[in-house]
């Protein structure tokens, strides 16, 4: 039985409420931020901030400063303590955890009606890739998400990813249009985890292969020439390799729906064959619609990959601007990563970007933004978070019928994500000064940046004001990765999925910030305003320098 048909006529009466809201974009976010206020008029920031007297955007402005997480994190932790009505009426079900500017993790809070709310969202985009790719659901998703559980807060409220809570509590009618039982995405050894997503899902006809970060895709691809001959003797038998490093009531669950396949085996193996011994996705998945992943901001080299493995005629859907926060866009189709703006799932504020710093800047609604122009995005979203400073800066790429269609550009701050690992400079800071305090090293300077190998890395550019042995260089790499595990969630979860690389420490000789200082002084720089960066979004930075030794773990 066909079933994008019934998933199409389901979610198209809300696609058609979305796009008559586009036609009118003020009036549509009034409606939400007037419910929302009222929603929550009684909960203590409510009444701490006159929520029921706010009738208008100004009163909801002139109540409501802008916040960042730090400001809000007093009465999040009260949340995770388990006190009510603390930001929202609904009592949160999960905290998503990300990263932030401290050594803190960001939790951010999810209730049943947030999770209604972007559940609306993903509805909507969900209308519009199936209408384009009606095929879609001729086979299995091949979903990679992140465990729904890293821990409980002290009132036993779990933390973890949304999307992890999303997948595990999927009604069973759905579940089985995936590839992967959840219990996959709770293996810890991350190449028993890849190893298990392909052992299941090679066996099987993948329509749609689906992951926010393309890097996730990539390296799972990568891992095929490691693995296939253990796991196609592993589909002729029904089994799943002993020498896995898998839980037992895992490892139980997953064996449940395994049996011995040794026609798909032998495809396999004639599949390779036919190859001169290559084993490819576009082979093995011959049914494969649609990729679906993030398009933009620095995630585009790992896209440049996937014809290797998919071929030059695959189609790329974007999920959209999407974060631990809020699902805040919409694409409509294949081309690019705008997405028209989720104007029922949030309510928006914009800063255009060269005006953020100024005392005077100015705060637009999303009928006020034109096309082409940059914008710090300041959300305010059915869990709890007001007048949010999310420090993302988005670029208006045109309009659906009235309402913005937006991309996510970049971070505001310093900072680096090239898998998701969002890396402030703070991060970079902290992590090596307490590296070098903790084996007392002195640096005259440093500065951290990606290389773009075949899984890229982080690089430090280092000047050594003593003489150090290699067994101290390699010390010093080792403590400033410890510590930058410590400080950032998200780069010890990218490291331990083998996303990122071992980083490598890069020496340059003595006298070398000096000599750069005084060059760029020659060049114009203001001599009291000179300043290295510590993190650079330069990928040529480093051939400013003479590298005189590189150290790797």
């Amino acid at each position: 039985m066909a079933v994008a048909p019934f998933v199409i006529k389901a979610y198209g009466l809300k696609a058609k409420a979305f796009e008559r809201a586009t036609e009118a974009p003020y009036d549509s976010q009034l409606k939400f931020l007037l419910e929302l206020v009222v929603r929550n008029k009684n909960t203590t920031y409510g009444r701490e901030h006159g929520f029921v007297n706010i009738r208008s955007v100004e009163d909801y402005r002139a109540s409501v400063p802008v916040n960042d997480y730090e400001s809000l994190r007093p009465n999040i932790e009260r949340s995770t303590r388990g006190e009510p009505n603390v930001l929202t009426a609904d009592k949160p079900i999960l905290f998503g955890v990300t990263s932030g500017t401290t050594g803190s993790p960001k939790h951010i809070p999810v209730t049943s009606y947030s999770r209604r709310k972007k559940k609306d969202v993903m509805d909507v985009w969900t209308y519009y890739i199936m209408k384009d790719h009606p095929g879609l659901l001729n086979g299995k998703i091949l979903a990679i998400v992140s465990p729904e559980k890293e821990g409980y807060t002290i009132s036993k409220i779990p933390f973890g990813a949304e999307s992890g809570h999303a997948y595990r509590n999927m009604p069973e009618i759905v579940k089985n249009l995936y590839a992967l039982p959840y219990e996959v995405f709770e293996i810890k050894e991350y190449d028993a985890k890849y190893y298990c997503m392909l052992r299941v899902a090679m066996e099987k006809n993948v329509s749609v292969v689906a992951s926010l970060n393309p890097s996730t895709i990539l390296l799972l691809c990568q891992r095929i020439e490691k693995v296939k001959d253990r796991v196609i003797d592993d589909i002729r038998h029904g089994t799943l390799n002993n020498e896995l490093n898998i839980r037992y009531d895992i490892r139980k669950k997953i064996e449940s729906g395994l049996r011995p396949n040794p026609k798909r085996a032998d495809e396999l193996i004639r599949l390779s064959e036919n190859r001169g011994g290559q084993l490819l996705p576009i082979d093995f998945w011959p049914g494969l619609e649609v990729i679906v992943c993030w398009k933009g901001g620095t995630v585009g080299i790992y896209i440049s990959h996937f014809k290797k493995y998919f071929g030059d005629n695959i189609s790329i859907r974007d999920f959209g601007y999407l974060s631990s926060e809020a699902r805040a866009s919409i694409p409509m189709c294949d081309e690019g990563c705008g997405g028209t703006l989720a104007i029922q799932g949030n309510f928006y504020e914009f800063v255009p970007k060269e005006e953020m710093d100024s005392p005077d800047k100015r705060f637009l609604l999303s009928h006020e933004l034109e096309a082409g122009e940059e914008y710090y995005i300041i959300l305010t979203t059915p869990g709890g978070l007001y007048r949010y400073n999310i420090d993302d800066i988005i670029k208006v790429v045109g309009f659906f019928n009235n309402t913005p269609m937006i991309e996510f550009k970049q971070k505001g701050s310093i900072v680096s994500s090239v898998t998701g690992e969002k890396i402030y400079e703070s991060h970079i800071n902290n992590a090596v000064h307490k590296a070098t305090e903790t084996i007392g090293v002195h640096l005259q300077f440093f500065s951290a940046f990606v290389e773009w190998e075949e899984i890229p890395r982080y690089a430090f550019l280092v000047e050594i004001v003593q003489d150090l042995p290699s067994e101290g260089k390699l010390d010093l790499l080792r403590n400033i990765e410890a510590e930058l595990t410590k400080l950032n969630v998200e780069y010890e979860t990218k490291r331990r999925s083998q996303r990122l690389d071992h980083p490598v420490l890069k020496i340059v000789p003595r006298g070398t910030f000096e000599e750069y200082r005084s060059r760029k002084i020659a060049e114009g720089s203001h001599d009291g305003q000179f300043k290295m960066p510590q993190l650079t979004s330069d990928l040529d930075f480093h051939k400013n320098f003479n590298i005189i030794e590189e150290i790797k773990v």
